[in-house]
């Protein structure tokens, strides 16, 4: 299978893209536009305008609220109001437990 070009995660599958984006912003000098959450049950964005880059070089995406729109059509939850805002949730969307998000569908 060929991967687009410009992108840098190996599947056409959305929420294992955010895997691969996640772990290796967690490596990288990302962690502070874009983590996982302690317990590695959730994901934050701290930074909506840095993500953007990330968005075009992960997914196919230049806009945040596309990005908004795949996150909801996958069924993920996101507080947008209070002390977790930025916080993104699946109880399939896991740390270390990719191969959960392959049970994900639109």
């Amino acid at each position: 299978m060929s991967v687009p070009r410009g992108k840098v995660g190996n599947s056409q599958h959305f929420p294992t893209n955010l895997h691969v984006l996640l772990d290796e912003a967690e490596k990288g000098n990302h962690s502070h536009i874009v983590s996982w959450c302690s317990q590695g049950h959730a994901f934050k964005i701290h930074d909506n305008d840095a993500l953007l880059p990330l968005l075009a070089k992960y997914f196919r995406q230049t806009k945040f609220k596309s990005f908004l729109r795949q996150l909801q059509s996958y069924g993920f939850h996101r507080n947008a109001r209070g002390y977790d805002k930025g916080v993104v949730s699946h109880p399939l969307f896991v740390r270390g437990r990719r191969s959960l998000s392959f049970q994900m569908s639109r």
